[in-house]
């Protein structure tokens, strides 16, 4: 692994947790897979935090 990716993945966890904290898990994990799900899952979950949506689901990821 490289430093970068090192801090990906700990800025990862940290914006689930916070995240999760507010919300609980509202989302299969095994989105988490896939990198482009990752990408709007993470999208989706900064936008929650600051209050501009509400809770991520599956289907926010699954469908367009």
């Amino acid at each position: 692994m490289t430093e970068n990716t090192d801090e990906d993945e700990s800025m990862l966890i940290m914006l689930v947790q916070q995240y999760a904290a507010r919300f609980g898990i509202t989302f299969s994990s095994s989105l988490m897979q896939d990198d482009a799900h990752k990408a709007k899952l993470m999208l989706l979950m900064v936008e929650a935090i600051n209050g501009k949506r509400g809770a991520v689901t599956d289907e926010d990821i699954m469908h367009d």
